[in-house]
């Protein structure tokens, strides 16, 4: 029995962990704080990227669609968690202001989902693998070109 409620605690500290660092960075844009939650081997991958990046390039990606839309906000619809697994499925919601992933700016509110694949271990995050419905923001954005992509380069000048 006692088996049983360690290993549901230890899913809902995941699942907390995992919630803690969405707000400090998506919503907040505390990337210094949230830099706590992760291991030091942190990997994040997201659908548009052909590579993993490490934490503090992930933040200057996050800070960089975060700074593209006005009134930008993030609402998490799901959380699911399974051994050090947790699954998190998100709304993204903002006027885009500024060029991002290919889009021109735009006077229309747009709502694009993204699905995480979370890793924790040791009580930190390991890694995120993120995919995005990039064929509802074309839809929204009445994006002629299929070639969405973040620009690496230039979050890093160097």
């Amino acid at each position: 029995m006692s088996t049983a409620i360690e290993n549901n605690n230890s899913l809902e500290q995941n699942k907390k962990l995992v919630e803690q660092f969405i707000t400090l960075t998506w919503q907040q844009g505390r990337f210094n704080l949230a830099k706590n939650l992760v291991r030091r081997d942190f990997k994040y991958h997201v659908s548009l990227l052909n590579q993993p990046l490490e934490y503090d390039m992930a933040a200057k990606v996050m800070q960089n669609i975060r700074d593209s839309m006005e009134d930008f906000e993030v609402m998490r619809e799901d959380i699911i968690a399974e051994g050090n697994r947790v699954v998190t499925q998100s709304s993204f919601c903002g006027t885009l202001v500024k060029p991002m992933f290919g889009f021109k700016p735009s006077a229309n509110v747009v709502t694009f989902s993204a699905v995480s694949f979370w890793e924790v271990k040791k009580g930190l995050i390991l890694s995120s693998n993120t995919l995005l419905d990039t064929a509802e923001l074309i839809r929204q954005m009445n994006h002629e070109s299929n070639s969405l992509a973040i620009d690496i380069e230039k979050l890093n000048p160097r």
